[in-house]
């Protein structure tokens, strides 16, 4: 009942709003389905700042790797986010499980401790991974981005996502995306990253990578016109535009 009544008060509340903005284009849809009216809705993304995240020389990102014990001509492949089934996880296992010459890193821990979902299994893998994975903990965001350079690829296997920062993340270092194929991503990154459906389209897309230097170097210039359309200086310019608008109105 508590739910119900909240979510009655949610939307009441956006109807009673002149202008609403989101920041995924997905959400525009649902909320017209609540009678919210199409002209009231605009989708201006969030950004990432260059100043937060950005790619480093050659030498600090060695200086990274060694820091995390890493060799420093490894191919490396890093996840992020949250010990949990949703964030695909036990696939990031499989996958490393599959290419042993590859060195798999998630950053991240267990935020809700005990009560997150399927908590046992979750930590005897996290306790126990393969050989060539790296459970790096929780990670402050100020370090995340020496995490970003250290990797080659950022590889997110999540069976669900609202608007995926970490991605925006790693394509303003120049690390180029993989995902699993979701429709969210077709309606806000399409032409910026890379996408597989199950793991061994993962293993496959991963491997191609590693062994293809045209296929990688495609897949980073692909990141880095991701990170240009998501830039602090286009969006700080739609936000002004949008404002303006509001005044002229």
């Amino acid at each position: 009942m508590p739910a119900l009544f909240f979510y009655k008060y949610l939307i009441s509340f956006y109807n009673r709003m002149d202008q609403i903005v989101v920041v995924n284009s997905s959400f525009i849809p649902k909320l017209e389905q609540h009678g919210i009216a199409r002209e009231k809705i605009h989708y201006i993304p969030n950004f990432v700042s260059k100043k937060t995240f950005y790619p480093m020389k050659s030498e600090a990102k060695q200086e990274i790797r060694k820091k995390y014990q890493i060799a420093p001509d490894k191919f490396v492949v890093l996840g992020v986010g949250q010990v949990q089934h949703r964030k695909g996880v036990l696939d990031f296992i499989e996958v490393a499980r599959a290419l042993p010459e590859i060195e798999f890193v998630w950053a991240g821990g267990f935020s809700f401790g005990k009560i997150t979902a399927g908590y046992e299994e979750l930590k005897e893998i996290y306790d126990h991974p393969p050989k060539n994975v790296k459970f790096i903990g929780i990670v402050d965001r100020t370090e995340m981005n020496d995490c970003f350079n250290m990797a080659d690829v950022f590889f997110m296997p999540s069976y669900n996502e609202l608007f995926p920062m970490a991605i925006l993340e790693a394509m303003s270092a120049d690390v180029p995306v993989l995902v699993r194929d979701l429709d969210l991503y077709k309606d806000i990154l399409t032409g910026y990253y890379d996408a597989a459906s199950d793991n061994q389209g993962f293993i496959q897309k991963l491997s191609e990578l590693k062994e293809n230097r045209s296929d990688y170097d495609r897949l980073v210039q692909m990141a880095r016109a991701g990170a240009e359309y998501y830039s602090e200086e286009r969006l700080t310019k739609i936000w002004d535009d949008f404002y303006h608008q509001l005044v002229k109105e």
